[in-house]
């Protein structure tokens, strides 16, 4: 049984190993196409851009970055790794 399995795994290595892959523009646009009907209609974020299944009360995405922050009135400074 473990013989088998290792020879399934190899056999399948192999074939990964096989394939070249070549980028193709046509196929890169077409999949681009599809994910923006699937993000058509859907909120954006006013500060990023960034499209979102849902906003916040201030019309942000859920980013804590610095300029995020500062939008939703939030001025206290991150405070990573300060002990007390």
């Amino acid at each position: 049984m473990i013989a088998t399995l290792e020879a399934n795994i190899a056999r399948s290595l192999a074939a990964a190993e096989e394939k070249v892959w070549v980028p193709n523009r046509e196929v890169t646009l077409e999949r681009l196409r599809i994910v923006d009907m699937v993000h058509e209609g859907k909120p954006q974020c006013r500060l990023c851009g960034q499209v979102v299944n849902r906003l916040d009360a201030f019309g942000l995405c859920s980013k804590t970055s610095e300029s995020h922050r500062q939008r939703r009135g939030d001025f206290n400074p991150a405070k990573k790794g300060k002990r007390s």
